[in-house]
């Protein structure tokens, strides 16, 4: 389990394991730090305990955090750590301006006892240093950094996130510990050890699309013009696409012209690559559809994808591992904390939706039996067969101890190897006969279970520590005719999870369609 939450951490795959993207994000993280400024146990500054329960019996909504605070202030033995000899520090200010502008991190809930906190701070800031501290003031800020630290690190708490077949581990925060830590730093940010690293880097995109919304409209481009468009070609829809793809950032202000040049045809092609679109010359369908996206609904996606990621929990990577990014039809294969190889999948359809979870890969299958669940039996076979009485023999199906089983070959529903992570899903990775589907843009048309473009490399990259298994060998195994199971010497945990707003290994913001329609009950759920 440990493992498993250390290596989760790194789901958010394409930025963390990528070392020009990583630098990226620090770069953002040491200038959006949660909270700047010095924090300072003050030693001639304390309070009684029973200060702190009179507090919490005031203010109900703070009822939750008792034992925080009292973890918190008992390691200090009940000492204020917002002030120092010249008053509030620089800290609680940030904190202040912080709380008060959740929303920029796509954060609904109300702030607690606003208004008295805001009082409370005005009267502050009018005392003489001579003065006393309040004791009320230093404990509303520590309850306020609590609540701050669970909205916007730990997700909302009132989301169940198995509602929406979510079933990945979610985070856990020790809110006096974050406090603790932000203690002991000075202008460092406590951020990159609540949160993964490209959640920072997708709040700045929402940050982003936030302020264009502010500054004008959307640069909607003609569909009818644009389909019509070439190379080389001098309109005025050229303008308006360039326009659009500035401001999406594909295209710098001073390359925008009349002429469908070189430059704008790049901006095109990088406009595609982020939104999953081939990379032909069509500029119709669903290029127009992605272009013409409202600000305000890619605001909403980034919204509940960054609350995915508050519940992807922390940690060091190191293991190889395999994620899977449903919305993305992608499979990821990292060793040693980089991506080292990926590859298209064919996930769920909306009916037999793959579920999002987690396990570890133990056995690589070579041409499997594959064992029909009932309820494909109940659904496709037996109606099959009442209308063909041949159609077991005629799809190599057999009986076999009350279950039908397809034997191994070429037209296995498998295909030629399996990947088996056991779960109560009964979902593995497998090779497939039905090749010409990864030839498509949306790719969900399997009964739940994931099919692989390339399973072949895929089985060499698993079983590349048992020197036996070349790829001689394995090609060999999955053209036998006759199931062969091995057991790997070391489990690889695999990890499939559910983003459509996330940043690539080039650090470039990308969108995916809400393949099973999540994005909108995460959104009200967060609204509630």
């Amino acid at each position: 389990m440990k493992i498993r939450l250390l290596i989760l951490s790194c789901f958010f795959f394409l930025v963390a394991c990528n070392n020009e993207v990583k630098e990226k994000n620090k770069q953002l993280t040491d200038t959006t730090a949660a909270l700047k400024g010095s924090f300072h146990v003050s030693p001639d500054l304390s309070f009684d305990s029973l200060e702190l329960d009179s507090f919490l019996q005031q203010r109900p909504d703070f009822e939750a955090f008792k034992d925080d605070f009292k973890q918190f202030y008992k390691l200090h033995d009940y000492h204020y750590v917002w002030y120092d000899k010249s008053g509030i520090i620089e800290s609680a200010h940030n904190l202040i301006s912080r709380v008060q502008t959740q929303e920029d991190e796509g954060v609904f809930q109300s702030l607690p006892y606003r208004e008295e906190f805001l009082r409370m701070i005005t009267l502050e800031a009018d005392k003489s240093k001579q003065e006393q501290p309040t004791i009320a003031v230093e404990l509303m800020l520590t309850a306020q950094y609590f609540n701050y630290a669970k909205n916007s690190w730990g997700g909302g708490q009132t989301i169940n996130p198995a509602e929406m077949g979510w079933y990945l581990p979610r985070k856990q925060l020790s809110y006096p510990d974050l406090l603790q830590r932000q203690l002991s730093l000075t202008s460092e940010n406590i951020e990159q050890e609540a949160v993964i690293p490209q959640y920072t880097a997708l709040r700045e995109e929402l940050n982003r699309y936030q302020q264009l919304e502010k500054n004008g409209k959307d640069v909607l481009v003609s569909k009818d013009d644009l389909v019509r468009l070439n190379f080389g070609d001098s309109a005025s829809v050229v303008r308006q696409l360039g326009e659009r793809l500035s401001q999406l950032g594909d295209l710098s202000k001073d390359s925008i012209g009349d002429v469908f040049n070189e430059g704008l045809k790049n901006a095109i092609q990088r406009f595609k690559k982020r939104h999953g679109i081939p990379l032909d010359a069509k500029l119709g369908g669903r290029f127009v559809s992605e272009l013409n996206t409202p600000f305000r609904k890619r605001i909403e996606q980034l919204i509940v994808n960054l609350e995915r990621m508050r519940w992807i929990p922390l940690g060091d990577h190191g293991e190889r591992f395999v994620l899977v990014n449903i919305p993305a039809y992608h499979l990821y294969y990292y060793e040693d904390s980089k991506l080292t190889w990926d590859c298209k999948v064919v996930v769920g359809k909306q009916m037999n939706q793959t579920v999002i979870f987690g396990g570890n890969i133990q056995y690589v299958v070579f041409s499997p039996y594959w064992y029909v669940p009932p309820s494909i039996i109940q659904k496709e076979i037996t109606p099959a067969m009442r209308r063909n009485p041949n159609y077991l023999a005629e799809h190599r199906m057999e009986w076999n101890g009350g279950q039908v089983r397809q034997k191994p070959g070429p037209g296995n529903s498998l295909g030629l190897v399996k990947f088996i992570f056991p779960n109560a899903n009964n979902i593995y990775l497998h090779d497939t006969p039905s090749k010409t589907l990864f030839s498509e843009d949306s790719r969900a048309f399997s009964h739940g279970c994931i099919r692989v473009e390339r399973p072949k490399e895929l089985a060499q990259l698993l079983l590349k520590d048992i020197p036996a298994w070349t790829p001689e060998k394995i090609q060999g195994a999955m053209q036998l005719g006759k199931e062969r199971w091995v057991s790997l010497p070391k489990k690889v945990p695999v990890y499939i999870g559910y983003f459509t707003a996330y940043l690539d290994s080039q650090g470039l913001l990308n969108f995916r369609d809400d393949v099973y329609h999540l994005d909108q009950r995460l959104l009200k759920m967060m609204m509630e």
